[in-house]
């Protein structure tokens, strides 16, 4: 998987379903996308205007976006865990939440890369530069 995290369940249930009734309370159509957003030990859940932050073991940070049915699958299923720590992946078309494995094509991940393995090619190509001279 290329983003995963590990959160409380019952606290994803509750805080997904009450982000999809103000959402399509608000009028949000079924085509729009939620996003998520891992940061270190942070998940932060938006559909249109509206966000929740819960408290998430991120493996892999970065930020993914899903089609309205899957939350509403994931909301779904979420209840069956009860207060059991889940383990959540992305991957370009695929969403797993334990063994279960959501398919669409509107499943986008994308990695944050780390900081420190970042190298800036302006840096590189001024110190070829002076060692030409």
């Amino acid at each position: 998987m290329l983003i995963e995290f590990r959160t409380n369940a019952s606290e994803l249930h509750r805080a997904c379903l009450r982000l999809t009734a103000r959402a399509f309370a608000d009028g949000v159509e079924v085509e729009t996308l939620a996003r998520f957003k891992l940061m270190p030990e942070r998940l932060a859940i938006s559909v249109s205007r509206r966000s929740v932050t819960l408290a998430a073991n991120v493996r892999k940070s970065g930020f993914a976006v899903i089609p309205m049915p899957v939350l509403a699958g994931v909301v779904h299923m979420l209840r069956y865990f009860g207060d059991e720590v889940v383990e959540i992946g992305f991957s370009r078309g695929k969403m797993r939440v334990d063994t279960t494995i959501f398919h669409a094509r509107r499943i986008l991940p994308v990695h944050a890369a780390r900081p420190d393995r970042r190298r800036s090619s302006l840096r590189r190509s001024t110190m070829q530069a002076t060692d030409r001279q």
